[in-house]
């Protein structure tokens, strides 16, 4: 299927939005946290997308903005950019492990310098930094003190 036209149908779906074409084969969307599940439920088994590849959290100083990279390993390099904005003081939404596996990590490292809280992730734990560490360091309002006892 062509990119424009995968961006089209998928812009239908509840909770899209800001479908485009970024490069031949490459669409973004955005869709809103509350349609996440049913979005990506819809994303690989109607329409075939098999790899997560990337899950980036960009801290937009009012709130978080989940950036998702996605490809169809059978296609011609057809691949799609997710977006979703979530809420500074809530910033959570769906885990998507249990659809695909190699989110997991991902999801975790989300987790551990942003603080963003996936819903539903079977082991959401520090992935980078030790346990005891205070905070979130990747957060634009985030302070660091040196602790001794952290290391």
């Amino acid at each position: 299927m062509e990119t424009g036209q995968l961006v089209q149908q998928l812009t239908q779906h509840d909770g899209a939005s800001d479908g485009s074409v970024l490069r031949s084969n490459v669409g973004r969307i955005s869709i809103t946290r509350e349609a996440s599940h049913s979005f990506f439920s819809t994303l690989k088994n109607d329409f075939g997308f098999d790899h997560c590849s990337l899950i980036s959290a960009v801290d937009n100083q009012t709130g978080f903005e989940l950036v998702y990279h996605f490809s169809i390993v059978d296609a011609a390099g057809q691949m799609l950019e997710v977006h979703i904005d979530l809420p500074r003081d809530t910033p959570t939404v769906d885990s998507i492990t249990h659809l695909w596996g190699g989110a997991d990590w991902h999801e975790r490292e989300a987790y551990d310098l942003m603080g963003i809280y996936f819903i539903g992730h079977p082991d959401l734990k520090r992935v980078l930094l030790p346990d005891g560490f205070a905070g979130h360091p990747l957060r634009k309002d985030y302070v660091y003190e040196i602790h001794e006892e952290e290391w």
